[in-house]
This record gives C-alpha cells, sequence and structure tokens, in this order.
C-alpha cells in the first residue's frame, strides 16, 4: 500500500527574503499519493522549511525531468549522496527564492534516496557545481554575489564567500 509522508527541505541564509512554490512544477513518481504542499514557511533568523506531504518511490522519470529542468549536473547538487545526476528521485518542484539585493531565482528541489534515508537534491541555472557547488546571485544581469552552498541529507546552507574567494567565482560564472 501507497502512503504519504512529511517530507521537508530546509533552506539556510541570512540573505532569503521570501520562497514560493512554482505553480505546476511538482513532480512524482506515477501512482504515489500526493496530499499537499510545497509549503514554505520562515522559522527565523535565516531558516526555511519546505514541507511536501507526498508519497515516497522512485522513479527515473522524476529524475529526468528534474535533470531537464535544472540543466543538468553542471547545474546540480546533492550535499549527501550526491556527485553527477540523480538516476531516480521520488518527485520534485520549481520554487523562486527571492534573495537580498537580487533578482529572485528559480531553484529544483527533489528528494532520492541515499543509503538507507531520503536525501534532497538542488539545482538550477544558478547553481554551479564544478567540485565547490555555489549559487550565483544575479543583479541587473550580471553575477553580483556568490554563496557557497554545503548541508546534509535535508538541509541546503548557503554562506557567503570571502572577497577573494568571491571574485575568482564571479570570474568563472561569466
Amino acid at each position: 500500500m501507497t502512503s504519504s509522508h512529511s517530507n521537508t527541505v530546509t533552506l539556510e541564509s541570512d540573505q532569503i527574503e521570501s520562497i514560493s512554490y512554482i505553480d505546476g512544477t511538482f513532480v512524482i513518481t506515477d501512482g504515489q499519493p500526493y496530499e499537499s504542499g510545497p509549503t514554505a514557511k520562515n522559522k527565523g533568523k535565516g531558516v526555511w522549511e519546505i514541507t511536501v506531504n507526498c508519497g515516497r518511490k522512485k522513479s527515473d522519470a522524476v529524475a529526468q525531468k528534474f535533470n531537464s529542468l535544472a540543466g543538468g549536473e553542471y547545474h546540480e547538487y546533492a550535499p549527501k549522496g550526491g556527485g553527477g545526476t540523480p538516476d531516480e528521485l521520488n518527485f520534485m518542484f520549481g520554487v523562486t527564492v527571492a534573495f537580498s539585493n537580487a533578482a529572485p531565482i528559480t531553484l529544483y528541489l527533489a528528494q532520492g534516496s541515499y543509503s538507507s534515508t531520503n536525501n534532497w537534491w538542488i539545482g538550477g541555472q544558478n547553481v554551479i557545481n564544478d567540485g565547490k557547488p555555489d549559487l550565483v546571485l544575479i543583479s541587473n544581469n550580471l553575477p553580483t554575489q556568490v554563496l557557497r552552498m554545503s548541508g546534509s541529507t535535508s538541509e541546503f546552507v548557503f554562506e557567503t564567500l570571502a572577497a577573494g574567494a568571491r571574485k575568482a567565482a564571479l570570474a568563472s560564472a561569466e
């Protein structure tokens, strides 16, 4: 029997101003229940939780959609159980994230599995994963800031890079 679960991913940065689900982007493995969400909640101190109530069964169809929308290996990251692109995922969806002093960006979030737990992936054109995963913020069509990404199976942390590292990362993003 298929059942629904509460699935939560956390995004953490003092620069996040808002997160909103992009209607129509939710993709789940055929036959799995979908109850509600994705719903973003500001927990304070730069911590945002996004929760989806749905089933968990991996499929290649969900992974193919995520890989296509996110942009492939160079634009995808999973802190635990990642590397390359996912072969199978449980579900995925898109969100618009507004950061201070930058244009809002589209990010795709997806849940897969790693070892004996579920793990989350993040992707999109602003995600640059060349071995050091970064999120490039844009203003007036130019890269303005780079945030280094880290995290765990269900958390993404975005940290401001030091000035020297930021300049090098911006140069490689152009």
